[in-house]
């Protein structure tokens, strides 16, 4: 029996075009049925659930319709960026527009699970395209980013936002899986702490928020300079391989420019496809 591979896909709002490229090379490499699980959170969910309901043809059309709209961020509808992201208009756009599959989803070989944050104490939560769960508000749910969408979404009576604020890329999800392929959105450089940026955030943005979902969020970039050391730690016993861009992406993450959307999609491929220890990764699942 060919072995197969676990896909670890890191979020981050409009950084998540990169997704859609690195999926393309997936594609033209034969690779996508070689994929059992997929862990993903935030856009990237959105993007990995096309392609295990093997829709990945609409990935790329739903991101110039959501660019082009107008509709999805809207900069100028508050001065301090305050529920610029309209999560409610992509649910619409991929309930109708470029309607996802929730049969072929549901029924896919392939386990999704979705990373989402609980409001209160800001933990992670993990859950499947094999749940009871209604599917969209998931979805919804993981890509619900704190002040810019300006709500949190109820799932069996718990509030969540978005799934890379509990765990930024989703790598502690992995348990027993041997061959891991990890797509980060951003470069291997360590973030900065911007220290003065804090206190304007915690102003802000978060001050409403509880005192456990604050202090997640104030982890995060050390949670993210540490995945290098949660990476090497797991290669003991795993084989993983790592795509991500040398450097920062054309898009920020929240962005409504579609020439940079594109640009960072066409980076995803290229990256990808260049990627010799990718190459071998996949050969020797041969």
């Amino acid at each position: 029996m060919k072995e197969k591979f676990c896909i670890v896909a890191q979020g981050g709002g409009i950084l998540t075009a990169y997704h859609a490229g690195v999926i393309s090379t997936l594609k033209e490499l034969n690779a996508v049925d070689k994929i059992d699980h997929i862990i993903a959170s935030s856009g990237a969910a959105t993007i990995y659930s096309y392609l295990v309901s093997k829709q990945e043809h609409l990935i790329e059309p739903i991101w110039e319709c959501l660019m082009s709209s107008g509709k999805f961020i809207n900069p100028l509808k508050h001065p301090l960026g305050k529920n610029i992201l309209d999560i409610d208009f992509l649910i619409d756009t991929i309930k109708t527009k470029y309607s996802l599959n929730i049969k072929k989803l549901k029924n896919s070989p392939t386990k999704l699970e979705i990373g989402l944050t609980n409001v209160i104490n800001g933990k992670p939560v993990f859950l499947s395209n094999k749940s009871s769960v209604d599917f969209f508000e998931l979805i919804r749910a993981t890509c619900a980013v704190p002040y810019f969408y300006g709500k949190s979404v109820c799932i069996n009576g718990n509030h969540y936002y978005d799934g890379t604020i509990g765990s930024v890329c989703g790598i502690e999800q992995v348990t027993g899986e041997k061959n891991i392929l990890l797509v980060l959105t951003r470069p291997q450089k360590p973030l900065r702490k911007m220290a003065i940026l804090r206190k304007i955030i915690s102003e802000l943005l978060i001050s409403n928020e509880t005192e456990e979902l604050q202090q997640t969020i104030w982890s995060m970039v050390k949670r993210y300079n540490n995945i290098a050391n949660v990476i090497n730690k797991l290669s003991k016993n795993k084989h993983i391989v790592v795509i991500q861009p040398k450097n920062k992406l054309p898009v920020f993450r929240i962005d409504n420019r579609l020439d940079r959307v594109k640009r960072t999609i066409r980076q995803g491929y290229y990256d990808t496809i260049n990627s010799k220890e990718l190459k071998g990764f996949l050969n020797n699942l041969n």
